[in-house]
């Protein structure tokens, strides 16, 4: 396996590393799946040398803390600064820093009125806040007032001047980007991280058993946020007799219902979550508010067919009627009946479950998308460097991705 950047310029004699590369990602919340996913398969990558500073946004308690003292306001962001610092410290040895915490992207762009080295890459599902009205903000970003979203737009924009390319997720956060953000459209990119199909491999399921009750299954730690007291509730009303519920959540509903099961000690590509997918014969997520969430993709990874709400980049993901069903945000009577039309139709189930796989392996497999992505990275380099486009990114456009 390709070795990591230790932060040493690679020896001239090593003709096949070309470029050097920090890379400044989150492995809080959801986002430890993109960081395995992302550093697995960049490490594949024989011309790259690569220097990793993974965020936690916090310290433990029993890890030595020099930000202990400062107050509350400032502390969390400050934590993030501080373990992105194994690569902020050593920027001017780096041709491109890949970032997905903001914190260190505007500490990189603050920095860049100074140093043109290295080139900054945005990377994220997150775009700008153009419209709050229409954005699926987080319960914590829906309370700010008006003031507050435009100096973060501002604060945004002025960042944009200063990267060198954008690698969106989604179409729909490309077309924030593009569209409402004006940022140039020959440096947006969308590209998303993808699946590790390695450990998703695909699912034979065998088939449907009449006896038995079908099992439906919802996977998000946020359990309000991600749309679990609508399922809960239209569960108990109107399925609780002729199917199981599955829930995988650190916040578990208060109150114990019949044929509802409950796992809260499931962590990202655990085995177990793994095989919940696997026995599963529907998975719901009706999702309030929300960008890319992978849970989609495991679902549809494993042949599952999906009922979604449309929010965010969710559609570039759930196609209506062809991986699964999409149902407006709050809509209870309207999850029940998707829920009633395929719980009642097993052979669309089975159809959508296997398209649902069909399209993970096409636009969502990270041993296609992190090369990819490097290949921005170095077709930015080789054009700052006058070099020949590198062939990897023209090959890559030229196929009309």
């Amino acid at each position: 396996m390709q070795r990591p950047f230790d932060g040493s310029i690679a020896s001239s004699s090593d003709a096949t590393r070309r470029y050097r590369f920090g890379v400044v990602l989150s492995v809080g919340m959801g986002n430890m799946t993109r960081y395995l996913n992302f550093r697995k398969y960049a490490e594949r990558d024989p011309e790259v040398d690569l220097l990793w500073a993974p965020v936690k946004h916090f310290i433990a308690p029993d890890e030595p803390n020099p930000l202990k003292y400062l107050p509350k306001p400032l502390y969390t962001r400050a934590v993030i600064l501080y373990q992105s610092y194994p690569v902020l410290k050593q920027m001017h040895q780096l041709d491109a820093v890949l970032f997905h915490l903001f914190e260190a992207y505007v500490f990189a762009c603050c920095r860049s009125l100074v140093c043109k080295q290295p080139l900054i890459i945005w990377n994220n599902d997150d775009p700008p806040v153009v419209n709050p009205d229409t954005y699926p903000l987080y319960p914590k970003d829906s309370n700010k007032s008006l003031r507050q979203h435009q100096f973060r737009l501002g604060l945004d924009l002025w960042c944009a001047r200063r990267a060198a390319a954008f690698v969106p997720w989604s179409a729909w956060s490309d077309g924030i980007m593009v569209n409402e953000c004006r940022i140039p459209r020959e440096t947006v990119q969308p590209i998303h991280p993808g699946l590790d199909l390695e450990r998703w491999t695909p699912v034979k399921r065998p088939p449907v058993a009449l006896d038995t009750k079908p099992k439906i299954l919802f996977v998000g730690g946020d359990f309000v946020r991600k749309g679990g007291d609508l399922l809960l509730s239209v569960f108990s009303a109107q399925f609780a007799d002729r199917a199981e519920l599955h829930l995988v959540t650190k916040e578990p509903p208060a109150t114990k219902l019949p044929n509802v099961h409950v796992y809260t000690d499931i962590e990202p590509n655990d085995d177990r979550l793994a095989q919940l997918y696997a026995q599963a014969d529907l998975f719901v997520l009706p999702t309030t508010a929300d960008l890319s969430p992978w849970a989609y993709l495991e679902a549809m990874a494993s042949g599952c067919p999906v009922i979604s709400t449309g929010v965010g980049g969710v559609g570039d993901m759930v196609r209506h009627g062809e991986t699964g069903l999409v149902v407006p945000v709050g809509d209870e009577a309207a999850l029940a009946a998707a829920m009633r039309s395929l719980l009642e139709n097993p052979t669309l189930r089975r159809a959508m479950g296997v398209q649902g796989r069909t399209v993970v392996e096409r636009d969502f497999n990270a041993a296609l998308n992190v090369p990819r992505l490097l290949a921005v990275m170095k077709d930015a380099v080789d054009r700052k460097q006058m070099k020949k486009p590198s062939a990897g990114f023209s090959s890559f456009l030229k196929r009309g991705n």
